[in-house]
C-alpha cells in the first residue's frame, strides 16, 4: 500500500471534543497532524496543554465522519484506536491554530495561503494509511431521513389497509 508523502507543515486546528452523550459535554482541544505522521490531541483548558492522545494513523482502528443535517446538528470525526480510545471531534469547527509569534496580519496571511482542510481531507488521509474510513455527508443523512420518514408512511399506510381489510 502506497502511503501519503509527509505533509511539509504540521497542521494544527483548534476545535472542540466531544466528552460525553450532549454537545453540552465538550472541552476545547488542538488536532494535530505532524509532518512524522503523529495524530496528537491537545488539551486545550488544561494549564499546561496536556496531549490527551499521541498516535500514529495505523493505529487507527475506524475513523468515521457523519455530517449534520441542520446548524444545530454537529458534524463529527469519530476515531477509535486499537487501543480502545474514542475521540468524537467537531471537526467543521475547526480554526487554524495561530502561532505565538504570529501577527494577525502574518495569520490571515497563512489561513489563505494554507486553507482549512475539510472533512473529506481526514477521512481520504486516514484511508490512504490502511485506516477503515467511511465519510457520510450531509446530504447522505438528509437522504436517510427522508428515505426513512417514506417507509414509515408506507408502513402506516400498510397497516391501516390490513386493519381495514380485518375489521
Amino acid at each position: 500500500m502506497n502511503q501519503p508523502a509527509p505533509m511539509a507543515a504540521d497542521l494544527r486546528l483548534n476545535t472542540t471534543m466531544l466528552t460525553g452523550a450532549t454537545v453540552f459535554q465538550t472541552r476545547k482541544v488542538r488536532l494535530e497532524w505532524t509532518r512524522q505522521d503523529r495524530l496528537r490531541i491537545i488539551d486545550l483548558e488544561s494549564p499546561q496543554e496536556q496531549v490527551m492522545a499521541d498516535f500514529a494513523p495505523q493505529e487507527v482502528a475506524k475513523a468515521s465522519y457523519v455530517g449534520g443535517v441542520y446548524g444545530s446538528q454537529q458534524s463529527t470525526l469519530t476515531l477509535r484506536t486499537v487501543s480502545g480510545q474514542k475521540f468524537r471531534i467537531m471537526i467543521e469547527d475547526a480554526v487554524i491554530s495561530p502561532q505565538p509569534w504570529e501577527s494577525v496580519e502574518q495569520y490571515n496571511a497563512r489561513v489563505m495561503q494554507q486553507g482549512i482542510p475539510g472533512p473529506q481531507w481526514w477521512t481520504d488521509r486516514l484511508a490512504a494509511f490502511g485506516v477503515n474510513a467511511k465519510h457520510t455527508g450531509a446530504g447522505k443523512v438528509w437522504l436517510w431521513a427522508v428515505g426513512g420518514a417514506v417507509a414509515l408512511v408506507i408502513v402506516i399506510v400498510v397497516v391501516v389497509l390490513i386493519a381495514d381489510a380485518l375489521g
